[in-house]
C-alpha cells in the first residue's frame, strides 16, 4: 500500500527512465559526474573501477560491508546504516563498530553499501535504509540507538530542495519508529554539487530542531578542518576513515551517551556533632607552604592542623578555602578530619573525597565545610595530597568561617531557585579590578550570603576575594585563568551597610549567584532556619564507577536523582567535580528545581571542584544536571536541617 502524502509534503519529482538510469549510476559510487575524470578515492578509488570494452562504462562497486559486534554494553545497542560515505568505515580498522565497543556500547550491526539511500525514492529495496531496518526488525534485531550516514545519493534527486531533503529524512526517522535515538552525520559532495549537500545538512538541522530524538553531527567542518585525505570531497583516502570513525564514535557517545541505574543510592554517614550555626571569624591563613613549614607536599603527604587557636569553642566545623599552586602535575587535596582521613588514589583517579583537583603550573582553589570531628576534644584536620606517583605542590588553606554549637551563630535560609545578583558581562566599567571591586547589594536583613562566583573573560591569570567592603579579606575566594570560565562558591559576610564586594587582581567579569542568605534567629520564630549536621566527608556520586546509583557516564543535559543527606534534611553542602568532559561544559546541582545556574565549571578534558550549599528535594535528593557529556562526583560533607531535626 502507498505511503499516504504527510500533510504539507513536498512532491517527489518525476524522472524520465534515462535519468533515472544516469542518477542510478553515479548513486552506486555515491560521488559527482565529475568522479570519472577527477578520480575518487578512499574505498571508491579503491574498489570501483570504469571498465569501456564495449564503449560504456561500468561501474564496479564493492560489496555491503556487515559487521555483527554481539557484547552488550552499559551505553546499549546501536543499528548503523549507510551508503559508500561509510563504507570505509567498516572496512579499515579500527572500525566505527569497534571505536564504539570500546565506549561503551554494544551490541552492534553496521551495514554499508554503495548507492544506498533513504528509501523515499523508487529505488532497488535492498539499496535503501528503509529495507534494512524492516529486515533486521523481522529478525528480532531493532536497536535502542540508531546511526544512519545516508544522503549523498539522496540528493541527486532532492537537487537544493529543502523540503524534499527534510521528507526523504523523516521517511527514515518513521521507519527507525518510536522510543530510539538516531544519530545522523551531515553530508558533503563534490565542490561543484555544493548546494545540494547545504540543502541536505538543512533537512537534517530541521528534524533536530523539532525532535529530542534526533541529532546531527558537523561532518563538513569536520572534514574540513581534522586533516582528512579526500579527493572528490565526498569519499577519504584508505589512511582517513580510521580517524573518521574514532571521531564519530567519539561525538555519537558525547551526544548520546547516558547514565542509567546501576545500583543503590550510597550510604549516607552519621553526624559527627550535633546541629550548629554559622560563625563569622575573621578570615586567616592557616598554610602556605610556599612561605613556611612543613614545605612542598608530595602525593601520601598529609598535614595536621590543630585549629584550637583559631576558632570559637564548641566549633564542629569549618568553612575553608584551599588552594594549590606551582604544582608540577595534576592531583588533588583531601581535608578530613584526623582519623577519619580519605585514602590515597592512583593516577587515574581522583581521591575517595576531594575538596580540590589541580592542574600542573596553574593555581586553583576551591572551598569547603567540613567537620573536625568530636567537638569535645581538640579540632584537628588532616590535608593529605594525592594524585600520580611523583606529584609535588604548594598547599595554601585559609580559614573563612566556623560552625559552632547552639544558635549563637546564624542560620541558613536557602532558597528555591538562585537569584543572580550581579554579572558584569558586556557592561561598560561594571568589571572589577584593582583597586576597583565590585560592589553588590544582599538581600535585605541578611548577615552573610552564600554565593557562587564565577570569573570569565579574564585579561591574566588572578583571583577573586569577597567580603565586607570596609573589611576586605587577606584571603582567595576564587583562583581563575585565561580562556576557561571559573567558579567557587563561599559564604561571605556581608557589611553594615547590607551589601558586600568582590575584589579581582586582574580585570575579568564577574558573575555572583545567591543559593542562600544567612541571618540570626529571630526570637519571635525560633524554628525558622536551619542548622548545619557536619559528617565525615563521604562519597555519595561517582559516575566513573556506578557510586550512588549512576554509571558510566553522566550524559549532555541528562539530569541524575541522586540521595545526598537523610530524609529530614533540606539543604546539603559538598564537594560538585567535573571530570574530564568531552568539551566545555558545567555542572548544576540543586533541590529538583530546573536551576540553569552552574555550580562548577570546566573547560573540555579538565577536573575542576567546587563547594555546592543548595536546598535539597524530598527524601535528601539532588538533582545533578550536566550540560555536556562529563563525569561527575560529590563528596557531601554535612547537611542543613530544622532545629527539631538537627540534634
Amino acid at each position: 500500500m502507498p505511503r499516504p502524502p504527510r500533510a504539507t509534503e513536498w512532491v517527489r519529482p518525476t524522472l524520465s527512465f534515462r535519468s533515472l538510469v544516469a542518477v542510478a549510476a553515479l548513486a552506486i559510487t555515491g560521488v559527482a559526474v565529475t568522479a570519472a575524470t577527477t578520480g575518487a578515492s578512499g574505498d571508491a578509488a579503491d574498489d570501483a573501477a570504469l571498465v569501456s570494452e564495449s564503449g560504456l562504462a561500468e561501474i564496479v562497486s564493492p560489496p555491503p560491508i556487515e559487521i555483527i559486534l554481539t557484547n552488550p554494553g552499559p551505553f546499549g545497542s546501536v543499528s548503523i546504516l549507510g551508503d559508500s560515505v561509510l563504507h570505509g568505515a567498516g572496512r579499515y580498522g579500527p572500525t566505527l563498530p569497534d571505536r564504539l565497543a570500546e565506549r561503551g556500547w554494544g551490541p552492534i550491526r553496521f551495514r554499508a553499501g554503495a548507492g544506498y539511500s533513504s528509501g523515499y525514492f523508487g529505488r532497488s529495496p535492498e539499496l535503501t535504509t528503509t529495507y534494512w531496518l524492516e529486515q533486521w526488525r523481522q529478525q528480532g534485531w531493532e536497536a535502542d540507538n540508531v546511526i544512519v550516514n545516508i544522503g549523498a545519493n539522496d540528493t541527486e534527486f532532492c537537487g537544493t530542495s529543502v523540503e524534499c531533503s527534510y521528507q526523504a529524512i523523516m521517511h527514515v526517522v518513521d521507519a527507525v519508529g518510536p522510543g530510539r535515538r538516531i544519530w545522523w552525520p551531515q553530508v558533503t559532495k563534490f565542490f561543484t554539487n555544493e548546494a545540494q549537500a547545504v540543502a541536505w545538512n538543512a533537512g537534517l538541522e530541521r528534524v533536530a530542531a523539532e525532535r529530542a530524538d534526533f541529532f546531527t553531527w558537523d561532518w563538513p567542518t569536520e572534514l574540513a578542518t581534522g586533516g582528512y585525505e579526500s579527493n572528490d570531497n565526498t569519499h577519504l583516502r584508505p589512511v582517513s576513515y580510521p580517524k573518521r570513525s574514532l571521531r564519530m564514535a567519539e561525538d555519537f557517545t558525547l551526544q548520546l551517551g547516558r547514565a542509567v541505574r546501576v545500583g543503590s543510592d550510597a550510604a549516607i554517614g552519621p553526624p559527627t556533632a550535633p546541629g550548629g550555626s554559622f560563625a563569622t571569624i575573621e578570615s586567616q591563613r592557616l598554610i602556605d607552604t610556599r612561605t613556611g613549614s612543613p614545605g612542598r607536599q608530595r602525593n601520601g603527604s598529609t598535614i595536621r592542623l590543630r585549629l584550637d587557636d583559631a576558632v570559637p569553642p564548641g566549633t564542629t566545623a569549618v568553612a575553608l578555602y584551599v588552594a594549590s599552586a606551582r604544582a608540577n602535575r595534576a592531583g588533588f587535596v583531601s581535608v578530613a578530619p584526623c582519623g577519619a582521613a580519605s585514602s590515597g588514589s592512583t593516577a587515574a583517579s581522583i581521591a575517595s573525597t576531594a575538596v580540590l583537583t589541580f592542574p600542573g603550573g596553574v593555581a586553583r582553589g576551591a572551598s569547603t565545610l567540613v567537620a573536625v570531628g568530636d567537638p569535645s576534644t581538640t579540632p584537628e584536620l588532616c590535608v593529605t595530597t594525592g594524585g600520580p606517583s611523583g606529584v609535588e605542590t604548594d598547599v595554601i588553606v585559609d580559614l573563612t568561617g566556623a560552625i559552632v554549637e547552639g544558635d549563637d551563630g546564624l542560620r541558613l535560609f536557602p532558597l528555591d531557585q538562585p537569584q543572580r545578583l550581579a554579572d558584569t558581562r558586556g557592561v561598560d566599567g561594571a568589571r572589577p579590578r584593582p583597586a576597583r571591586p565590585l560592589v553588590v547589594r544582599a538581600p535585605a536583613g541578611s548577615q552573610a550570603v552564600n554565593v557562587n562566583l564565577a570569573a570569565t573573560n579574564a585579561s591574566t591569570d588572578g583571583f577573586l576575594q569577597a567580603g565586607p567592603c570596609d573589611a576586605a579579606p587577606e584571603v582567595a575566594a576564587l583562583n581563575f585563568t585565561v580562556g576557561t570560565p571559573m567558579s567557587s562558591s563561599s559564604i561571605v559576610e556581608v557589611g553594615d551597610d547590607g551589601t558586600f564586594c568582590v575584589a579581582a587582581s586582574a580585570a575579568v567579569d564577574v558573575i555572583v549567584d545567591l543559593t542562600a542568605t544567612l541571618r540570626a534567629v529571630d526570637p519571635e520564630r525560633p524554628d525558622d532556619g536551619l542548622l548545619f549536621v557536619p559528617i565525615t566527608p563521604v562519597r555519595v556520586l561517582d559516575t566513573r564507577n556506578g557510586t550512588g546509583g549512576w554509571a558510566p557516564i553522566h550524559g549532555a543535559s541528562q539530569t541524575l536523582d541522586v540521595r545526598v543527606a537523610p530524609g529530614r534534611a533540606r539543604a546539603v553542602s559538598g564537594t560538585l567535580t567535573i571530570v574530564s568532559p568531552h568539551r566545555r561544559a558545567f555542572v548544576t546541582g540543586d533541590s529538583c528545581s530546573d536551576s540553569t545556574v552552574a555550580s562548577v565549571n570546566a573547560g573540555a578534558w579538565m577536573v575542576v571542584s567546587n563547594l555546592l550549599t543548595t536546598g535539597v528535594a524530598d527524601g535528601g535528593r539532588l538533582c545533578v544536571e550536566a550540560s555536556a557529556a562529563t563525569h561527575t562526583v560529590f563528596d557531601a560533607t554535612g547537611w542543613w536541617s530544622e532545629p527539631a531535626n538537627a540534634g
